[in-house]
């Protein structure tokens, strides 16, 4: 039982990490097309 408990946190945190990733990338993207905007103006 022990190996679920294990199996199953690293699962969490992998698809926390995945998730975060995710998010980062594409708020990441809007910021940088708002500066690029900010700038050109």
């Amino acid at each position: 039982m022990g190996l679920f408990k294990t199996d199953l946190y690293r699962s969490f945190i992998i698809g926390f990490l995945i998730g975060t990733a995710g998010l980062v990338a594409a708020t990441g993207s809007e910021a940088r097309a708002q500066i690029v905007a900010e700038l050109i103006r």
